[in-house]
Formats: structure tokens, sequence, C-alpha cells
């Protein structure tokens, strides 16, 4: 069997790029004994890895040149995008059946979430006044409601629905992607979305040797708004104030603004806050091993690797509860977490502690933990998956 992954995109073919999304399911694939590469556009790079192909333009709208790799199945990254519609019809007129892959949250249009869309000024751009979010809502909605739908939604529609499956990183994707279909006239095709996750790969796990400590952990890129640094910041603070001795690792670029906070911090709370600052992968999965919590303060997220990483090695997960963070919601269900009903930081604080209690109380278990989620998010488990699905797929046809 042969099943090979694409993206349409000029990536390096190094290590890092087969550590996540397409990738990663290749390793998936092969993990199992299905022959498996991924396709990726542009000329052969030095540091290519012989899992990856490389291919032009015109090589990728070409059937005959898709037929002559004789696939069984082809995982397509598009995203729903249009722009790669001659691609996705040169593979099928190639006859290989294909599943397309989009790793967002499923807002691709007002059709798939209205009360979301009306809410998406609000989390974007969160550090600004409320009044200019609702006037920017009440400038773009006519836009939006009208022209958008026909210029750029009912494209995206008919690419969604043209494939054999669609495949998105959460549950509430899936269910947003079946709506906007449903709404704009392919309601015979929602069957063909599926919920299908974002590979995590192998070594991130449980390790018994490694004893959880009371520890907090918060991964990200802190120059970026997104991820609301006040936020962090101020939980980390009021939860300090409340649990004294629990102690907090923040990872990624340090920045000047966490750098002068943790300056600021009393002598005894600073000494319980470590800026960890960039640090290999292997580190990372070490520190995943040996924290209880994750704590999360982004306003708006898509697949949200970061998260996903740490339940396989089972830490879990404190968030705020929001459409716009539907992988998070997700990630601390089934007693994998706990969310936080508003986006303060008196709620997230409370949210975090109440984790924190629940693992002093003998409630969370990251041994159980760790074995739900790898056998979920593991590459070799995402590609049976896609496997099952389009056996499913081949029996409808049948029927």
């Amino acid at each position: 069997m042969r099943i090979f992954t694409g993206t349409p995109c000029n990536f390096n073919g190094t290590a890092d790029f087969f550590d996540r999304d397409s990738g990663l399911t290749v390793c998936g694939f092969n993990a199992i004994g299905v022959e498996s590469r991924s396709i990726t556009l542009g000329p052969a790079k030095e540091n290519d890895l012989p899992l990856m192909t490389r291919a032009s333009w015109n090589e990728l709208e070409d059937s005959d040149w898709w037929r002559a790799l004789n696939l069984d199945v082809f995982v397509f990254y598009t995203w729903g995008n249009p722009k790669y519609r001659g691609m996705l019809k040169a593979v099928m007129d190639a006859g290989i059946p294909v599943a397309q892959v989009a790793d967002q949250q499923g807002f691709i249009s007002p059709l798939a979430d209205w009360p979301a869309h009306l809410k998406a000024e609000g989390a974007h751009y969160w550090h600004q006044p409320r009044w200019k979010q609702i006037a920017r809502t009440m400038v773009k909605l006519p836009y939006t409601a009208g022209a958008r739908i026909l210029l750029r939604d009912l494209p995206y529609a008919k690419m969604i629905a043209a494939s054999d499956l669609f495949l998105t990183a959460t549950p509430s994707a899936a269910q947003r992607y079946k709506r906007f279909l449903s709404r704009t006239g392919y309601a015979k095709r929602t069957q063909q979305v599926q919920f299908c996750p974002i590979p995590v790969n192998f070594h991130f796990r449980y390790d018994p040797n490694i004893k959880k400590a009371n520890e907090v952990i918060a991964v990200g890129r802190w120059d970026s708004i997104q991820k609301r640094t006040p936020l962090l910041t101020r939980t980390i603070e009021r939860t300090l104030r409340l649990r004294p001795t629990s102690r907090f690792r923040i990872f990624g670029r340090i920045t000047e603004e966490l750098e002068t906070w943790h300056n600021s911090l009393p002598e005894p709370h600073q000494a319980q806050v470590t800026l960890e600052g960039m640090v290999s992968n292997l580190e990372l999965v070490k520190s995943y091993q040996s924290t209880r919590c994750m704590l999360v303060s982004a306003a708006y997220e898509g697949c949200h690797n970061a998260s996903a990483e740490a339940l396989c090695c089972g830490t879990t997960v404190v968030a705020c509860r929001s459409p716009f963070l539907g992988a998070l919601e997700w990630h601390a269900g089934s007693d994998s977490g706990t969310l936080a009903e508003s986006s303060s930081a008196e709620s997230l604080s409370d949210a975090l502690i109440n984790e924190l209690a629940a693992w002093d109380h003998g409630m969370r278990d990251p041994a159980i933990i760790s074995r739900e989620w790898t056998q979920i998010m593991h590459p070799d488990r995402v590609a049976t998956r896609i496997i099952t699905l389009f056996k499913e797929v081949q029996s409808r046809k049948l029927r």
C-alpha cells in the first residue's frame, strides 16, 4: 500500500518538517508498514531527507505525473484553499482517492459560525478598546454577509466538497465545516468532513520514572499579541498569592516585557518563576514529563501542538473557554484539564488553582491521561484512522 502526503508549499525537507503535520503523518504510515513519502513544492534542496519528493507547480497539476506514482491514497494539506484546485483535480483525474486536510478551527466563513464571527474582533484585537472592536465588526459586516460569500466562500465550499474526505483537527472544527457546506449548497457532502487530529511525535509520552512536580509550564511566542502575555503574568501573580508553593516555568523567547515583570516580582515569588527561554525539543519533552499542568493564556489558537504534546506526556491543560480555542476546549475535556469561564486573570487563576487541587487530591492520573491521548494523537494512530476513514468511504460507495 502506498499513501503519500503533500503540502503545496516550499518547505525545507529537514527533520523539523518530519516532526509535525504532513511530514509526521508520513512517519505514522511508515510505522504501520504503509509506504509513504511527502510531496512538496519546489526544486530539491541539499538538506532534504529521503522521505521528501519535490515537484513543480506544473507537475502537481499534471494527472499523468500523479498516475505514475501508483498511489492508493493521497493526503493533501490544502486547507480547502481553491488556489490548489488544479492540483486536486489532477490527483483525482489520476484515479487517486484524496483527503484534504485543514489544521484550522473552522472559522472559514460567517456561514460556519455566525455567533463566533461576531465575536472574532474581540478575540483578535483584545488589546484594543471595546468600541474599536465593535466598530471594526460593523464596518466589515456588509462585506462578510454579502460579497465575501460570493467571491470567497462559495469557491472554498466547492473545493472542500470536491475530495473524498476533508479532515479537520478538532471535533468542533468538523462541525463548523459541516455547517459551512450545508449552508453553501453541499449538504449531501457533509459526511466527507471528518475529525482526524494532527499527529504528535512518538517521543511525547509519559515516563513513569519521572515524578510529576508541583509545577506549571507555559510555552509560547511571547512577542505575539495572540499569546496575551499580560494575562499570563497577572494569572501567575494571583496564583502565587493564593498558592505560593507552586512553581512556574516559562518557555519561549524571553521578551523585555517578561524580564521586566519577573524582576518586579517580590523575591519569594521571583524564586518560584523561571524564565527558561528557548530550549531543544528533547528538553521540552522532559519538561512536559515532569510538570503537572500547562497554562495557556492565548486569545485564539489553531490546533495548538504544545498542549497536545503536553497531554501525551500526562500533563493537563488550563485555558480560557472560547470558540477561538476549540483545540483547548477539546484537550481540557475528559479529566485532562480545566477551563476558565472568562478571560480574566481571576477566572484563569481560579481554574489553574482548581486543576492543581485536582492533582493534590489524586484526581489526575498522568499514566491514564497519556495513554488516552497517545492512542488518539501518536502518528501511527492518526495514520490508522485515515485508512479507516477511507475504508468507510469505499463502503458507502458500494451501498
